[in-house]
């Protein structure tokens, strides 16, 4: 059988890192036998992956090497770097030069190097040539957003792998405005707390502050606090898969999901609310992964707006339900459709 050697390893406190992971390793599954590098991530995290029997889980990066370079030795054998952020930095291409020989090794056995999912987090023009350098040798390159491969110049654009699970639009009355902020920017000013306040009344929304990454638990209880409505934080449930089923459950019952965090929008629109990136002032990152599939115009920047001027713009992203429900079904089939070339198997 092929084995497929693949980067794994995440932010243990994410749920986003979690849930693209799954998605990822289960469409990389139908090509072979998965050998995933997860470092020293806890059992909690790897339960919540929902790993096959038949995969091997290694903690070390140096065993998973040489097995990977046995592997190429005896059978068919791929790399797969991980999905994701990618870091412009001198020590993260140091780190993926060191397996430029295994790559090489499995190009030249006949083998696949894939690298599906990634993104970068902002140019860096001093080492980018380099990169490209080592992308180029990849079978397929596929990017999570558009200025990632218009910076590159290799590959192709598809929509992050944190879009394929959920239920699209379901059938609970949606009912819920979802809050969830980053525990590490300024907290929302009190003009942006007064639109949200009057933007779920009017709507008639019940407040529902989460928390979906384990560090921004006290962001969560200071927006519960300025907002009121329900607390789903996380030190209360019994870990990453928990909590997980928890948001699923509140996203389907979510007609607007505010937030800075990218994988909060994604997941939140991948079960039907609608996501909108309520902050200061313009943050590309989460836009450019949207309109990776189509879906514009979703980011609200309050810097220096009344709360009526806010809530005018909440009100007009709020009737986005239908659209967002159509490029998620879109997006979910490109998702497919990358996953098939990329392993090569018949629709």
């Amino acid at each position: 059988m092929r084995r497929i050697y693949v980067r794994g390893t995440g932010q243990e406190d994410n749920i986003g890192d979690v849930i693209l992971r799954r998605a990822f390793f289960d469409e990389l599954s139908r090509a072979g036998e998965l050998h995933i590098l997860l470092g020293d991530a806890s059992a909690d995290f790897l339960a919540a992956l929902d790993l096959r029997d038949s995969d091997v889980v290694y903690r070390d990066v140096d065993d998973w090497r040489r097995s990977a370079y046995r592997s190429v030795l005896r059978r068919d054998t791929w790399w797969v770097d991980k999905p994701g952020e990618l870091l412009l930095e001198e020590d993260i291409y140091k780190g993926q030069r060191r397996l430029l020989p295994l790559i090489l090794a499995v190009r030249a056995r006949g083998g696949r190097a894939l690298r599906l999912g990634i993104g970068q987090r902002k140019p860096n023009s001093a080492v980018i040539e380099r990169f490209r350098r080592l992308y180029r040798l990849s079978s397929m390159v596929a990017w999570r957003d558009v200025d990632s491969r218009e910076h590159f110049g290799i590959g192709e654009v598809m929509p992050d792998w944190g879009f394929l699970p959920g239920a699209d639009s379901g059938t609970q009355p949606r009912r819920r405005l979802v809050v969830s902020y980053r525990g590490d920017r300024q907290p929302l000013s009190a003009e942006t707390i007064t639109a949200i306040r009057d933007f779920a009344s009017r709507e008639d929304l019940t407040m529902t502050v989460i928390t979906q990454v384990a560090r921004d638990s006290a962001r969560s209880k200071e927006l519960h606090a300025q907002l009121g409505g329900e607390l789903v934080d996380w030190e209360v449930v019994a870990g990453h898969r928990a909590q997980e089923d928890r948001l699923r459950d509140i996203y389907l019952e979510t007609a607007v999901a505010l937030s800075d965090r990218l994988h909060v929008l994604i997941v939140a629109a991948a079960e039907g609310a609608v996501p909108v990136n309520l902050i200061a002032e313009p943050d590309t990152k989460v836009a450019r992964h949207f309109d990776a599939i189509g879906y514009h115009r979703m980011t609200v920047a309050s810097v220096d707006r009344s709360s009526v001027e806010i809530l005018h713009d909440l009100v007009a992203q709020a009737a986005r339900t239908n659209e967002v429900i159509a490029q998620v079904s879109a997006a979910r089939a490109r998702i497919r459709d990358v996953a098939r070339r990329a392993l090569a198997i018949a629709s």
